[in-house]
């Protein structure tokens, strides 16, 4: 599983190829709230140019709550992918760069003929693998609040639907844990990075098999943006051996 977390602090926003059609001025793109979208007039080949407070080596960039159609080109940070429609209908990016080194800024680069463009959120993550057990769940929780008549009839007042990973991490050595091994990184360090409602993303799911490479069509389907919820656990299994309990919330657009 691929964890995303750590997205730095945006400082500024501009545009090339276009004009802000909201009072926003591209800010609703990195409140955490993907259903408040920042709109865009496109006038030219779009290219949306961030600034953050500090530099990490990108291994995640989403963006999500689109109004474009799927098979959208976008770039960023070297990486290259197309928008993919979700089966709750909103449209979402999902780019993998692949570098390695720490950048401050970054141009997402968006192909598209659309006029009057809406983006909910833009997303850059430091990511690293996590190794999760089989058995893992992804389920979908129903906020719609439903009430009957005294004659039986059905009321229901729409809520959203929203996705929820639970994962048991498989058994590593405690300095994966504790240590610092994961890249300078450990569980320790990566989970206390999404707790207390900061973003990150997971992708429990992106590739084929083990030994395929990463198919960014199939991360796109099972990536989640959103915080971890109820903490996070290590279980020793085993002498210097622990697994871990994860449980992630998605942020729906």
């Amino acid at each position: 599983m691929l964890i995303g977390f750590n997205m730095p602090e945006v400082q500024s926003v501009s545009l090339v190829g276009g004009t802000w059609l909201t009072a926003d001025a591209g800010r609703a793109m990195f409140d955490g709230k993907p259903t408040r979208k920042t709109r865009i007039n496109r006038t030219g080949a779009l290219s949306i140019n961030i600034t953050f407070a500090s530099a990490i080596v990108p291994g995640i960039i989403a963006l999500l709550g689109l109004n474009l159609p799927a098979g959208i080109s976008v770039s960023a940070a070297g990486a290259s992918g197309q928008t993919v429609r979700l089966p709750d209908g909103s449209v979402c990016a999902w780019l993998f760069p692949t570098g390695t080194a720490a950048i401050s800024s970054v141009a997402v680069q968006i192909t598209t003929a659309v006029t009057a463009v809406e983006v909910g959120e833009i997303a850059m993550f430091r990511a690293l693998e996590v190794g999760i057990s089989d058995g893992w769940n992804v389920s979908r929780t129903d906020a719609t609040l439903h009430s009957r008549t005294k004659g039986g009839q059905l009321n229901s007042v729409e809520g959203a639907v929203y996705r929820r990973l639970t994962a048991q991490l498989s058994a590593r050595p405690s300095v994966q844990v504790w240590g610092g091994s994961l890249a300078g990184m450990d569980w320790d360090g990566i989970f206390s990075a999404l707790l207390q409602g900061r973003r990150g993303c997971v992708v429990p799911r992106y590739r084929e098999s083990k030994s395929a490479p990463l198919d960014p069509a199939i991360a796109a389907l099972s990536a989640i943006y959103g915080t971890a919820v109820n903490g996070w656990s290590a279980d020793n299994v085993s002498g210097q051996y622990y697994a871990g309990l994860l449980e992630f919330e998605e942020v729906p657009a």
